[in-house]
């Protein structure tokens, strides 16, 4: 951590607490780091010691074998140890008379799940919204924001939504760390499977007791693969002297990277549930508090019905008539043919989001023109589903209109009546979360209305461009903290500006599922120094003489699709050959030359930023179209090594922050017209055909689309440029 010590560190103690006490009652919440630190010749086994208010909990330490010692150790450690009021209230939730009623191995528990290794927190260095990891490799989500305060007013920071960081006590630093004492006991869930569910399904009985009907709670049970524990040995922990860009010409060395072998395969899932009380105030023809749990599960059962029983449903997911004589009644609803088996299962991801704000990593969008969206696989096979950040009416906003704030809320399946999808404006569902939602591989949120796969959802919310980043084809790249989420510039900025090593991954062979690696490809995940030319901060490649990698496509909805990738062409860029479904598609692509090349016809510079007319700007754009290439979009900004508010001119972005499309470095290439047969997985495959020697032919690639043929195909309704 970058922390200034001086030598003389008490005079300059003495110094700062004489001279600058008014700014510590002042309004102000934090203060540089440095004004935190001041000499205690304390250990953080010392502060519990020596402060009567913790007494508590230095008993909960005494009884974990080892750990006053740890905390007795050198390091720069944070701890997060709970006052004895928050103690006190623990032991009585729990029912135990006295600490000393805790179990041994749930003392280790509890100590370990106040405890961050390795890094030594304060206030300052906390943004909105941020993720850090204890001891039990279990996430500590810590919220600061105005909306809860303290009784003095102070912005409280709020960890797992159950403790707050206590503002009087905060910053306290140790000879080894810092410490921010808390109100309540930080209890971890370390369950596996449905009982975070079982535990707090008071509210929503009748949907728990569907998902306990239809089995699918005993889904819910995987979590860490233990044979990736052993054969992960046969891969180096750190890859060094990786080379994926920085060269514009022969002369450019460009920027050797770390690589950092994933630590575990973890799996994991999200499921959405609607409370009783929702039930009954927004489907009041099927649901009543008056009515039997039978009853109401059979109304449930009705609704699933109605939403998946017409013919597009059963070609979708392959219901033959044979099946539905077999499986649609309520005595087989365990199986996956079932109507409400079906239904259910589209309400539970495929990946665990512990946090809201990590649902969407909204890094380098512009929120004035798009609300952040992602497409996320469920456990429903052949489907997909959209959560999108805002309630901004950004399909319909123009340059020169005045922009509409996003709201910052969270919806599934939202998309508002535009000439897209036939004027329909579906609202979705909004998403609210509970307290203590999540365990080690189970998290839940409640939403206001049932979300679903059907017709009318697919052909009104899916009918449109789907840009899809990369990160969230893959679910182990959000289960194993893989996928950059929030704003990597200012949640790793710290990170790296000491070392690259622990924010880039490379992925062994073997490692996804359904995906196929060669072994001699070098399937590298970026997360860039100085993060620049990619939609939200991060962008994949696939490096080697002869790497190949095939995996599939996202479910969409039946149907033509033009099937296109954005990334970042440079000098020492590879060729493919682009195969979908094991058929090449068209010449191979070429990685080395920008937009404004003649094989792609793109203007860009001052000519396009500053002088062409809207009508000029669509001429040239339908020529880089016919030449089967896209701008990339308006609403992507990046960054080329400094900070730029993404609030600026809707014209020209100017200084270190600069729009995809007025960059003709960044762009979309068209990779081939796919049509998504029903009830089939679709695959795409990477083959390299050409490199510039063994460390220069990197294929990159930051996102995909698929645009079906009704917004951009002959007679489309045409398409937006965000």
């Amino acid at each position: 951590m970058k922390r200034l010590f001086k030598i003389c560190i008490s005079v300059c103690t003495a110094l700062l607490l004489a001279v600058q006490m008014p700014v510590f009652t002042s309004c102000e919440d934090d203060l540089a780091a440095e004004s935190y630190y001041t000499f205690t010749g304390e250990m953080m086994s010392d502060y519990l010691k020596n402060r009567e208010n913790f007494s508590l909990f230095r008993r909960i330490v005494e009884r974990s074998p080892g750990k006053m010692d740890f905390l007795a150790a050198r390091g720069k450690n944070t701890f997060f140890p709970p006052v004895n009021s928050g103690v006190e209230a623990y032991l009585q939730e729990m029912g135990y008379a006295s600490v000393e009623d805790i179990p041994v191995t749930f003392c280790d528990t509890l100590v370990r799940a106040c405890l961050v290794d390795n890094n030594a927190l304060y206030s300052s260095d906390m943004v909105s919204t941020m993720q850090l990891t204890n001891e039990l490799d279990l996430p500590l989500i810590i919220v600061t924001n105005d909306t809860v305060v303290d009784a003095n007013g102070m912005t409280l920071s709020v960890i797992n939504s159950s403790s707050n960081i206590i503002n009087e006590l905060k910053n306290d630093s140790v000879d080894n760390g810092v410490i921010h004492p808390v109100d309540r006991m930080l209890v971890p869930n370390t369950s596996v499977g449905a009982s975070i569910l079982e535990e707090n399904h008071a509210d929503f009985g009748i949907f728990f007791e569907a998902l306990n009907r239809t089995g699918l709670l005993g889904v819910l049970k995987d979590y860490r693969d233990e044979d990736y524990e052993v054969w992960k040995n046969d891969y180096p922990e750190f890859m060094e002297g990786i080379r994926s860009g920085g060269r514009f010409s022969s002369a450019d060395a460009g920027y050797p990277y770390w690589a950092k072998r994933p630590d575990h395969l973890d799996a994991g899932y999200t499921v959405f549930v609607v409370r009783d009380e929702d039930l009954y105030a927004n489907y009041p023809d099927y649901f009543s508090p008056d009515n039997t749990m039978d009853e109401n599960i059979s109304a449930m059962y009705r609704l699933a019905v109605e939403t998946y029983g017409d013919e597009a449903s059963d070609s979708v997911f392959g219901i033959t008539q044979e099946l539905k004589d077999q499986f649609w009644n309520e005595q087989n609803l365990t199986s996956r043919y079932n109507p409400l088996n079906i239904f259910l299962s589209y309400h539970i991801l495929d990946r665990l989001f512990e946090s809201s704000d990590r649902f969407i990593n909204c890094w380098g969008i512009r929120t004035d023109m798009v609300n952040p969206t992602e497409w996320i696989g469920t456990t429903l096979e052949y489907s997909l589903l959209k959560i999108e950040r805002g309630w901004n009416q950004s399909t319909e906003w123009r340059v020169g209109e005045t922009p509409v704030p996003v709201s910052g809320d969270y919806y599934l399946n939202h998309s508002y009546a535009t000439t897209y999808n036939g004027g329909t404006d579906v609202p979705g569902a909004h998403i609210t979360v509970p307290a203590n939602n999540f365990s080690l591989n189970v998290a839940y949120y409640y939403i206001d209305r049932f979300v679903d796969y059907g017709t009318a959802t697919r052909n009104n919310v899916f009918n449109c461009r789907m840009r899809i980043d990369m990160s969230t084809i893959w679910p182990e790249m959000t289960n194993n903290g893989i996928r950059l989420a929030g704003n990597p510039w200012d949640e790793y900025s710290e990170a790296l500006d000491n070392s690259a090593r622990s924010l880039n991954y490379y992925i062994p062979p073997k490692y996804l599922k359904n995906t196929s690696v060669s072994e001699n490809t070098t399937f590298f995940v970026q997360r860039p120094k100085t993060p620049w030319w990619n939609m939200g901060g991060d962008e994949y490649n696939f490096l080697g003489t002869s790497y190949d990698i095939e995996f599939r496509l996202p479910s969409v909805p039946p149907g033509n699709y033009e099937l296109r990738m954005g990334y970042a062409g440079m000098f020492d860029r590879g060729i493919a050959q682009i195969y979908v479904d094991g058929e090449p598609q068209g010449i191979p692509v070429d990685l080395r030359y920008q937009a404004n090349d003649a094989r792609v016809g793109g203007i860009y510079g001052d000519e396009y930023t500053k002088y062409m007319t809207d009508e000029e700007i669509d001429e040239n754009n339908r020529t880089m179209k016919n030449n089967g290439y896209y701008r990339g979009p308006m609403s992507v900004y990046t960054y080329n090594g400094g900070v730029a508010s993404k609030y600026t001119s809707p014209k020209y972005v100017p200084g270190d922050c600069q729009r995809m499309n007025e960059n003709a470095y960044t762009y979309r290439r068209k990779l081939a017209d796919v049509t998504f047969d029903n009830h089939t997985h679709h695959t795409i495959r990477f083959r390299s055909v050409w490199v510039q020697g063994n460390d220069m032919g990197c294929f990159m690639i930051d996102y995909i689309e698929l645009v079906p043929y009704s917004i951009c195909g002959p007679g489309g309704l045409g398409e937006d440029n965000f």
